[in-house]
C-alpha cells in the first residue's frame, strides 16, 4: 500500500494492546517510518510476550494506563516524542484521548476540540439530550436507593458496567433476585488492568437481530465501511447457576454502502451528539420492531478480528483510514445510498488495494468439533479459512502479582480453539453456513 503522507510527525503511541492478536496500527506506523510505542501494564506486557505477539519498537510499562498523567510521565522518562496517540483497547480509550489533548498532538484537535469519549451511561444521557429521536433502551444508572426506578424497567433487564469492554460483566436477569446476584457479581469483578468500574447501569432488554456498524468519522461525517450481523450466545456465569452473560460468537460483514438510511442516520446522529469529528468508531445496534435501537458506541477500532474481516468483505483497511483521518492523508467521497436516498460519505476504492469479497463472515470456535465441522464444509465458491489458536501459555510462568491484574483478560480473552473465516460464493450462504457451525450456542 502506498502512503501519501509527508514526514512522520513523531512517534506513534498506542495506549493498550489489542486482545485479538492483530496489530493494524503497528503496520500503519511502520509504513510511515514512525517509531511505534506500546503502553501497557507490566503484567499484560509479560503476558503478551508469552502469547508470542509482535513487538513494538518501544514498550512502556505503566501500572495504571488508565491514568493519562502516569502515561505522560512514563513517556517522558522513555524519551518518547509523541506524534499520534491512539488506543488499542476499550479500557484505555478515555486515557488515550485525554493524553493526546494534554500533549496537543493528533488526534487532537481534529477529533473535536472539546471532545472526550463517553462511557455507556454518558452515551445514553448524551443521546437523550442531543439526539432524542435515536431509539435506545430505557436505563437507570444504579445508585443506592434506585430500586423503584430499576423495577419500572420491567424484566428481562441487562446489567452492565458503565466502562467495561469485551462483554465483561454484561449479564441478563429475569427478576429482582437475579438482579441482586448480578450486581454482587459485577461489584466483585475488577476491570481490565485491575482497576474499578466507574459505575453500573441497568437497562431494559430489547429483543431483535443485532448488528454493528464500523466506520471512520471525517470532518464530522459518518463514513460507514461495513455493517455486520452479530452472532451472540448466552453462557452461564461460572459458579453462578441460572445467571447468564453474553458472548459474541461471530460476525457477518457486508459493505457499508449497503446500510439502510435508518442506520446511516443513526450513525450520523451519534457523531453529532457526541461531538466526535475524526477517527474510527463502531456502533452496536438492535434491529427492533420499529427500527434500529442504539446499544453503545466505541471511539476506536473493534477487536475480535473485525479489522481483518472488514478488509476481507470490503477491501477497506480500517486502521489505515483511521491514520489518514488523523494525519490528513485522504478524504472520503459521497456515494448514493442503496435505498435511493442522498446517501452519506463513503470511502473510494483504493487504487492500490484489492476489492473485498462483498460478504465475509467469521466465528470464534471453542472446540475441535466446531473446527472439524468447518473443515468439512463444501460449498461451491466459498473459501474456508481456519486459523487455529495456539494453546494458551501456562500462567505459572508469570509472577503471582500479575494474576489479579490479568483476571478479566484470562476470563474473557482465552479459551478459543481458533477462528473460522468464510468468504466468496452467494452472499446469503455465508450467514447460513456460520449458523450451522454454532447453532447449538446461539441464543434465540
Amino acid at each position: 500500500m502506498t502512503v501519501t503522507s509527508g514526514n512522520p510527525p513523531g512517534d506513534f503511541i498506542q495506549v493498550g494492546a489489542t486482545r485479538d492478536g492483530l496489530d493494524p496500527y503497528l503496520d500503519c506506523a511502520r509504513r510511515r517510518g514512525m517509531r511505534a510505542v506500546l503502553v501497557e501494564t507490566p503484567a499484560y506486557l509479560r503476558w503478551r510476550r508469552l502469547l508470542g505477539r509482535r513487538g513494538f519498537d518501544v514498550e512502556v510499562a505503566v501500572s495504571r494506563p488508565q491514568d493519562p498523567d502516569a502515561v505522560r510521565a512514563a513517556l517522558a522518562s522513555a524519551a518518547v516524542t509523541p506524534g499520534l496517540v491512539l488506543t488499542g483497547f476499550e479500557r484505555y480509550v478515555y486515557a488515550g484521548f485525554a493524553l493526546a489533548r494534554a500533549l496537543r498532538v493528533a488526534p487532537w484537535p481534529g477529533v473535536g476540540d472539546a471532545f472526550r469519549p463517553l462511557d455507556k451511561r454518558e452515551q445514553r444521557e448524551t443521546l437523550l439530550r442531543g439526539a432524542p429521536l435515536v431509539a435506545q433502551p430505557r436505563f437507570v444508572p444504579l445508585r443506592p436507593g434506585d430500586a423503584d426506578a430499576v423495577d419500572q424497567l420491567g424484566f428481562p433487564q441487562v446489567i452492565k458496567p458503565a466502562d467495561g469492554g469485551g462483554g465483561l460483566g454484561v449479564l441478563l436477569v429475569d427478576g429482582a433476585a437475579q438482579r441482586h446476584r448480578a450486581l454482587d457479581r459485577v461489584r466483585a469483578l475488577v476491570n481490565y488492568g485491575g482497576g474499578a468500574f466507574s459505575g453500573i447501569v441497568a437497562e431494559e432488554f430489547v429483543k431483535g437481530p443485532e448488528v454493528s456498524l464500523q466506520g471512520v468519522a471525517h470532518a464530522g461525517d459518518a463514513v460507514l465501511l461495513s455493517v455486520c450481523e452479530k452472532l451472540t450466545c448466552l453462557e452461564e456465569v461460572p459458579g453462578e447457576s441460572g445467571l447468564s452473560g453474553f458472548r459474541e460468537v461471530g460476525h457477518v460483514a457486508g459493505p457499508g454502502d449497503g446500510a439502510s438510511s435508518a442506520l446511516r442516520e443513526l450513525a450520523q446522529a451519534c457523531l453529532d451528539a457526541t461531538g466526535y469529528r475524526a477517527g474510527p468508531f463502531h456502533i452496536d445496534v438492535i434491529q427492533g420492531p420499529a427500527g434500529p435501537v442504539f446499544v453503545e458506541m466505541g471511539f476506536r477500532l473493534s477487536g475480535g478480528g473485525l479489522v481483518a474481516l472488514v478488509e476481507k468483505a470490503t477491501g477497506a483497511d480500517w486502521a489505515e483510514l483511521a491514520f489518514r483521518a488523523h494525519l490528513g492523508d485522504a478524504a472520503p467521497v459521497r456515494l448514493p445510498s442503496p435505498d435511493g436516498g442522498a446517501g452519506g460519505p463513503s470511502v473510494p476504492d483504493a487504487p492500490d488495494g484489492p476489492r473485498g469479497a462483498g460478504v465475509a463472515g467469521q466465528i470464534s470456535a471453542v472446540s475441535e468439533q466446531e473446527l472439524a465441522a468447518a473443515e468439512a464444509l463444501q460449498e461451491p465458491g466459498v473459501t474456508v479459512e481456519i486459523h487455529r489458536a495456539a494453546p494458551p501459555p501456562d500462567t505459572s510462568a508469570l509472577p503471582a502479582e500479575d494474576l489479579p491484574v490479568l483476571a478479566s483478560d484470562l476470563a474473557r480473552h482465552t479459551g478459543a480453539a481458533g477462528r473460522v473465516v468464510l468468504s466468496g460464493g452467494p452472499g446469503d450462504r455465508i450467514p447460513a453456513l456460520l449458523h450451522s457451525l454454532v447453532a447449538h450456542r446461539l441464543r434465540g
